[in-house]
């Protein structure tokens, strides 16, 4: 998707303007995949206009149709990277709680992005006795 590419070249808010003009044609043709992928997207965006209340708001919009649509990989995609906006947000709790809940499905499907969101974990979490 072009708003992708724009985020990934640091065009942030081009990436919010695509994804948002995206989100009404998805709309209009029912296409739940898609507009999971764009609130994704706008989520990312947000985040990385320091705009976290947003990034939150738009993360909880594509989990519910990712978790709608039954995709457990993208789902654990967008946990984990709601949880780093929650952390950069200075919310650490909630972010914990959500890399805990990619880091179960990533486990689950036995892919390698487990070992990355552990790694978030541990760096927020004090280690055991």
């Amino acid at each position: 998707m072009v708003g992708w590419k724009h985020a990934q070249l640091g065009e942030h808010h081009q990436a919010r303007t695509t994804f948002r003009q995206a989100l009404i044609l998805l709309r209009q043709v029912d296409d739940q995949y898609g507009q999971a992928f764009a609130w994704d997207g706008l989520g990312y965006t947000h985040h990385h206009l320091g705009q976290h209340q947003q990034a939150t708001a738009c993360y909880e919009q594509s989990l519910a149709l990712y978790r709608d649509i039954g995709d457990r990989y993208v789902e654990a995609e967008t946990l984990a990277r709601l949880g780093d906006t929650r952390h950069a947000a200075g919310d650490h709790a909630a972010a914990t709680g959500n890399w805990r809940q990619a880091l179960d499905i990533f486990t689950e499907l036995g892919h390698p992005a487990a070992k990355e969101v552990r790694a978030k974990l541990h760096s927020v979490e004090p280690p055991s006795a």
